[in-house]
């Protein structure tokens, strides 16, 4: 993990070294450091998330079928278990694909917590550093509300993602799935509002940019689907 921390710290510097040779204005600037670190770590993974959308849509069209194995052995779970991991290795899918980019980015996840509590240019803006407190949070302190607001955002933000990214359809896998991401959302909302203001923009960021990936992916294998119907 070290390895991993002095590389991204390394990153970062260089990132914001550039930026501040254009931007003046020193939280706009650090903004810009997280969003464009953000930005190329989502496209070094874009591969990955190519794939798993493609197996998300993959597994909506065989909800058919998953249906009609569920009413053949609705009195034996185990041999229905069997019939649909068979079912999804025929097909190519994996049920699990949206869980898989939290899974992979959360190691990502803690390095950034770590090169973010040491990035020094970002302690002359303290906002950035900054944790939720309950008790500051119930005497009305403002950043306070905005770190609450971040954290809300960052659940919502997580669950809409891993909702795109889940498979559609009432089996076993969707259902469990399912329950998987809102558990995920609710403890990265927990997280972002005990870790510093920095890395919950940093999951935001990304969250974002995941989603507007996911939009464009599912349209462009759509595209293509239409496309090859009509030839």
């Amino acid at each position: 993990m070290g390895f991993i921390v002095k590389l991204l710290t390394n990153f970062m510097e260089i990132i914001n070294s550039g930026v501040f040779k254009v931007v003046t204005n020193k939280p706009l600037g650090y903004l810009l450091d997280i969003a464009i670190f953000t930005a190329v770590i989502r496209f070094l993974i874009l591969p990955l998330t190519i794939s798993q959308t493609r197996s998300t849509i993959k597994m909506g069209k065989i909800q058919p079928k998953l249906k009609k194995l569920q009413e053949k052995y609705k009195n034996d779970p185990q041999k229905l278990q069997q019939a649909q991991m068979e079912l999804y290795k025929e097909e190519g899918v994996n049920p699990f694909a949206g869980c898989l980019p939290l899974l992979i980015q959360f190691p990502i996840f803690i390095a950034m917590y770590q090169v973010i509590l040491n990035f020094q240019p970002l302690k002359e803006v303290p906002f950035f550093l900054m944790r939720g407190s309950f008790g500051a949070l119930f005497r009305g302190d403002i950043n306070q509300i905005l770190i609450l607001l971040l954290a809300l955002s960052s659940g919502a933000t997580t669950y809409i993602s891993g909702l795109i990214m889940s498979p559609k359809g009432d089996d076993q896998a969707a259902q469990t799935q399912k329950k998987m991401n809102i558990y995920m959302s609710l403890l990265f909302m927990y997280m972002s509002y005990t870790f510093n203001v920095g890395i919950v923009l940093y999951w935001i960021i990304g969250n974002l940019i995941q989603m507007g990936q996911q939009y464009f992916i599912i349209n462009k294998i759509k595209h293509n689907e239409e496309e090859k119907l009509a030839e």
